[in-house]
């Protein structure tokens, strides 16, 4: 019998919550897939757990309430029946993010624009005439009664607000649940994008950690430490979110910024300037952010080369690892592949997932991904957790990430251990361990001889491990 306490969330689902991390007493932790068609994380710093399980259920009730408003991909959505009339009356809420995306398309020059619904479309279809729609859409007479809340769309405007709205609705999100009593500080992030309020765990500010554009892997380990006080932050770009960027004003195609991240005060603005950096020339996005009241923003190029406005240079900070002399020969590293098969069963649940290295006598190298965030979960991977994961628990929360649905996936290791040193060349063993809900639990072992020259091992799939392809070599 499953039993809910009135707040949405089941009981065993508040039993987990509920375990603050170690050092971290009062700081609340919370992830949930399937959200507006990526993930949720929050984090709430609370005097008691009750009132952190009120603020996350307030959070996620306001963020399915808009979801109905706003939602792009949803045919009973508010935002679908706008762009299927010519004149209508809307919410509040769909009207003040309608207003709002206005006003960035204004604040940015056009480069961020919720207009572009019909040109995104044209640009997917590889229409000739996406320079003449850009300008007609530009040029286009979209009127906003704030009176009745009447918004009258021209026939060549489709809103595609998606650059905007999940900022929006991170915003919300975050305002109630700090409404919540005994709720001393709260982290909403949505797919990467994100906002912070109030007391931050055991620091003086939320520290953000913002991995390489470049690097692809599962545990892609953070390049830069962003201090992030009642701010938000948003990327956008081809390795932010991987979708079509079209420039507003020409109607071309894009790719001259791999990624562009932006602070600013609300996540609606940071997410906007984020889509609108990615649009302009990097120099005049890195004076755009200048001329800003409290924006900073981070971009890097296609080519690699990283621009920072004068904010960010104040605030960011490189992380340093720390390493010993010795190692793999230069620019060597091992690239594991490896494979989340689906398995066919009446209720299938995600695989809790632990990747880690092990030398000869089976001690513990280096800790690579856990998937699975709860501690109950990670417990059923009783081999990697009862050896090694009990006994450094901070460790295992900065490794882990949400389970994966089945695909292919893949991490890397960059030939250093658990304390930042190069390790050195010799025999070791990459262990994969994989274990799911009411299914089954399977453990490889792959031995690894890694020297001066390259090498690769595979192994064939085994009930909750697919095929594993472990390359050690040069990395590309």
């Amino acid at each position: 019998m499953r039993i809910r306490y009135g707040l949405g969330l089941t009981g065993s689902a508040i039993a987990a919550l509920m375990q603050p991390a170690q050092a971290e007493i009062g700081t609340w932790r919370f992830h949930a897939d399937h959200v507006l068609g990526t993930s949720l994380d929050m984090a709430v710093v609370a005097k008691k757990p009750l009132a952190a399980a009120l603020a996350i259920d307030a959070a996620r009730t306001e963020i399915a309430r808009l979801d109905r408003i706003l939602s792009a991909w949803r045919s009973d959505s508010e935002l679908m029946a706008l762009n299927a009339s010519e004149s209508l009356a809307v919410s509040p809420e769909l009207f003040a993010v309608i207003a709002l995306c206005e006003k960035m398309r204004g604040t940015t020059g056009g480069a961020y624009s919720a207009r572009i619904g019909r040109l995104l479309e044209a640009c997917q279809n590889n229409a000739k005439d996406s320079a003449r729609l850009a300008v007609k859409i530009e040029a286009a007479d979209l009127r906003l009664d704030a009176g009745t809340r009447t918004i009258t769309r021209p026939k060549d405007v489709i809103f595609a607000v998606d650059g905007l709205a999940k900022g929006f609705i991170i915003d919300r999100a975050l305002a109630a649940a700090r409404c919540v009593p005994g709720v001393d500080g709260v982290m909403v992030d949505i797919g990467g994008d994100l906002a912070c309020w109030g007391a931050a765990p055991d620091q003086k500010s939320w520290r953000i950690g913002l991995v390489d554009a470049a690097n692809p892997a599962d545990n892609a380990p953070s390049l830069i430490h962003l201090p992030v006080m009642d701010q938000a932050v948003a990327t956008s770009g081809r390795s932010g979110r991987g979708q079509l960027t079209v420039s507003p004003l020409s109607g071309a195609r894009l790719n001259h910024v791999a990624y562009a991240t932006a602070v600013a005060n609300s996540a609606a603005e940071a997410d906007a300037l984020a889509t609108a950096f990615s649009v302009l020339p990097p120099g005049e996005a890195i004076a755009l952010a200048d001329r800003l009241p409290d924006v900073a923003a981070r971009i890097v190029t296609r080519e690699g080369e990283t621009l920072a406005s004068s904010r960010w240079q104040c605030a960011a900070t490189p992380i340093s690892v720390a390493q010993a002399s010795g190692g793999w020969p230069a620019g060597f590293g091992l690239n594991i592949e490896y494979e989340v098969p689906k398995v066919n069963a009446g209720t299938y649940h995600n695989p809790y997932v632990a990747i880690w290295i092990t030398d000869e006598n089976r001690t513990l190298v280096r800790t690579l991904l856990v998937l699975g965030k709860e501690t109950r979960w990670k417990e059923e991977n009783y081999i990697y957790w009862r050896r090694f994961g009990r006994n450094d628990v901070k460790l295992v929360d900065s490794v882990s990430r949400p389970t994966r649905p089945p695909g292919q996936y893949s991490i890397k290791w960059d030939g250093l251990d658990d304390a930042g040193k190069k390790v050195a060349q010799g025999k070791y063993v990459l262990n994969i361990e994989a274990s799911r809900e009411k299914g089954g639990h399977t453990v490889q072992r792959l031995e690894l001889t890694l020297g001066a020259d390259g090498a690769v091992v595979e192994s064939k799939p085994d009930g909750e491990i697919g095929r594993v392809r472990a390359s050690y070599g040069r990395s590309q």
